[in-house]
């Protein structure tokens, strides 16, 4: 059931899987992955108070899986509970420190609190892992331009042009000529 609810979830059927997902968890409440499942079944449907409670629930069966952590930090990000979505991509990142994903958010989220050094730094380590990470260059590049480094963001907006080309680095380009 839970397989079926995750196929129906990938295939856009977001209401069915949402109802196979809450079938499976009355019928097995201790699996953590079908807890998940439920999880982005209810982000799909918008249900992020639920999914918080689903993802909570898979923390309590294994606290060691580092994308229950990233859920919650991306779910508190679209309730503007900044602090919050902080705590859980930190704790996330203990658990698996490489993860490009959560850098690259947590530079996203010193973005927001203006630390454009930190943001800078976190954009960095997630190129390392992954170079062609034209996101992460794009918001070097808007960091770059909050500290009035128009030259250097320009090159960013460019390089990220270079990997892919899209609206965002587009828009950042010409934003700084």
């Amino acid at each position: 059931l839970g397989k079926s609810a995750y196929q129906l979830l990938y295939f856009g059927k977001i209401k069915d899987s949402l109802k196979l997902a809450k079938l499976a968890i009355e019928i097995n409440q201790s699996d953590e992955k079908l807890w998940a499942i439920l999880a982005e079944a209810q982000i799909a449907n918008n249900l992020y108070t639920e999914a918080l409670i689903s993802l909570n629930k898979a923390q309590e069966l294994n606290s060691t899986i580092s994308e229950l952590y990233f859920a919650k930090s991306s779910i508190y990000l679209k309730q503007s509970k900044v602090k919050k979505a902080k705590f859980e991509l930190l704790t996330g990142l203990k658990l698996e420190p490489k993860n490009f994903n959560g850098i690259f958010q947590l530079g996203n989220i010193f973005l927001m609190e203006k630390n454009y050094k930190a943001a800078i730094k976190s954009f960095d380590d997630s190129i390392k892992i992954k170079p062609d990470f034209w996101q992460a260059i794009n918001n070097q590049g808007l960091a770059y331009f909050e500290k009035n480094n128009i030259n250097l963001s320009i090159k960013l907006f460019e390089k990220a042009i270079s990997i892919q080309e899209n609206a965002e680095p587009l828009l950042g380009l010409a934003s700084c000529l």
